[in-house]
């Protein structure tokens, strides 16, 4: 699987710097060809190989803990149920997520990005690990959340309404999504101070792990909350809260990018018009990872993994903050390969400490 990893990754890389002289035609024939491969690779992987595939085969074959039952979707019970129904085993539900999830993001990519194999890169550079072979419920709601990104932008907001509702019945925490019916594409000053603001006073509310629960209706997130801070409590989100952010070079990447995102956000704006929504995005999924960390780690850093999707838009968009074109690829590939291996060493630490 390492080495399907690194095929995929580095094919994806050398087709980003050559793709506008690629024809429409054999564009999408590759793009294609991109996609078929990552359904397999996700989809034919073993039980052990990546992280979470153990806990989903409990919840298969409903053997999971009482907690994680109440936390499954209809989905998930009706995609499985189906599977059992024909005597396939856990393998044929990770193909089955890969088959819906995988054409749902290139589809996204190839809406929002004029460079769609830079953004195929900046995906599988760690987000595709992390939804595709991992949090395969949320990867679905996260590429859900993509598409509804590009449509509520371009005014339909019924569509972006619809996929986001989709999005739920594939994870709970896709709810959250809603939240970008309240944003605008405009980014004034005194909202860039309050941006600002967000990153130094949440590491301090973080690091001190205040509570502030108290101040969280339970009816406005509803059981969830209760049952996030129940897992809490028995000590059941140690094992699924994932890294911590002192060790996680890809969060701290991620915040260099927001604050250039920010201060560039004009710029950047000319040549991507879905970069103030997805800066705004970006905060809230900060908001929830670091203000929340007191709370529940599990669902602070679940909701950040997926709000922090929109983070894939504005890495394609700071490849237009260099020029040349070619410089501005080499910088943005270099990061993504950067990512890429933390990711494999994240991944490869996890497996060893299961």
């Amino acid at each position: 699987m390492v080495l399907s990893l690194v095929l995929l990754f580095v094919s994806c890389l050398f087709l980003s710097f050559f793709e506008e002289r690629l024809k429409h035609r054999d564009k999408v024939i590759l793009y294609v060809l991109l996609g078929l491969g990552m359904i397999c690779i996700a989809g034919l992987r073993a039980v052990g190989s990546t992280p979470d595939t153990e806990s989903y085969e409990l919840m298969y074959y409903q053997k999971s803990n009482i907690i994680l039952a109440k936390a499954t979707e209809p989905t998930f019970e009706f995609i499985s149920s189906i599977l059992r129904y024909m005597s396939l085993g856990v393998n044929a539900l990770f193909f089955a997520y890969a088959i819906i999830s995988v054409p749902i993001h290139l589809a996204a990519f190839w809406k929002i990005s004029k460079m769609p194999f830079i953004t195929l890169t900046i995906y599988v550079s760690y987000y595709y690990m992390m939804h595709e072979m991992v949090q395969i419920r949320a990867g679905v709601a996260a590429g859900l959340f993509l598409l509804a990104i590009y449509y509520y932008v371009e005014k339909k907001k019924a569509i972006a309404f619809a996929f986001i509702l989709l999005g739920t019945t594939f994870h709970y925490s896709a709810a959250a999504g809603l939240v970008i019916f309240f944003l605008r594409d405009r980014l004034p000053t005194w909202q860039k101070i309050f941006l600002y603001a967000i990153i130094p006073v949440g590491l301090i509310v973080y690091f001190s792990r205040v509570d502030i629960s108290y101040v969280i209706p339970d009816k406005l997130i509803g059981t969830k909350l209760a049952l996030y801070r129940e897992m809490r409590d028995k000590g059941i989100e140690d094992e699924q809260a994932g890294w911590q952010l002192e060790m996680n070079v890809i969060i701290w990447m991620n915040i260099v990018l927001y604050y250039a995102s920010i201060f560039y956000n004009e710029y950047l704006m000319k040549h991507c018009k879905y970069v103030n929504v997805s800066i705004k995005i970006q905060a809230i999924a900060f908001i929830f990872l670091l203000y929340l960390n007191g709370v529940s780690k599990v669902l602070g850093n679940r909701m950040y993994d997926y709000l922090s999707i929109a983070n894939i838009i504005l890495w394609t968009a700071s490849v237009y903050a260099f020029a040349p074109r070619m410089l501005s690829k080499i910088i943005s590939n270099t990061i993504s390969a950067i990512r890429f291996f933390a990711s494999m060493v994240a991944y490869a630490l996890s497996l060893l400490w299961m």
